[in-house]
């Protein structure tokens, strides 16, 4: 019969390799985008807007971010959430160039595929809390 600590331990391991995993599919998914984008072949185009530049570097320091969370996990996901926080400011506040209308709607911070890029930092920060939350206390008192 299983402990209360070795279900938690199992449960830690679980969210742990979730994270993991979905980190790797959101910045796979990220680099596959900004790779088939830059190979496609299409006449120059005007020069990027500076604050679609700075999206792009956000979005790119989240890919290094998940990259980094596999081995730093707390690194990792403190720098994705800064990442993601600017990102979703710029996006908050209507400043991206083409279809954003900002705000909270569907096509400003809770467009569901930008709420997913969420998901691996949050797993990454419950499976810190819990291991916080399971440690034994430091006994400082010695009898």
């Amino acid at each position: 019969m299983k402990t209360d600590r070795e279900r938690k331990n199992a449960a830690i391991v679980v969210i742990r390799w979730s994270a993991r995993v979905l980190g790797l599919i959101m910045a796979g998914f990220l680099l596959l985008m900004f790779i088939g984008q830059s190979l496609e072949s299409h006449p120059p185009s005007d020069p990027i807007e500076p604050i679609a530049a700075i999206g792009l570097a956000l979005m790119g320091i989240y890919v290094v971010a998940m990259f980094l969370a596999l081995k730093w996990e707390r690194v990792g996901s403190f720098l994705g959430v800064a990442a993601l926080g600017g990102f979703f400011v710029i996006l908050f506040l209507g400043l991206l160039p083409g279809n954003v209308s900002g705000g909270f709607s569907t096509k400003g911070v809770l467009n569901p595929l930008f709420l997913a890029f969420w998901l691996p930092i949050l797993l990454y920060l419950l499976c810190w809390g819990l291991e916080r939350w399971g440690r034994e206390p430091k006994n400082t008192s010695e009898e």
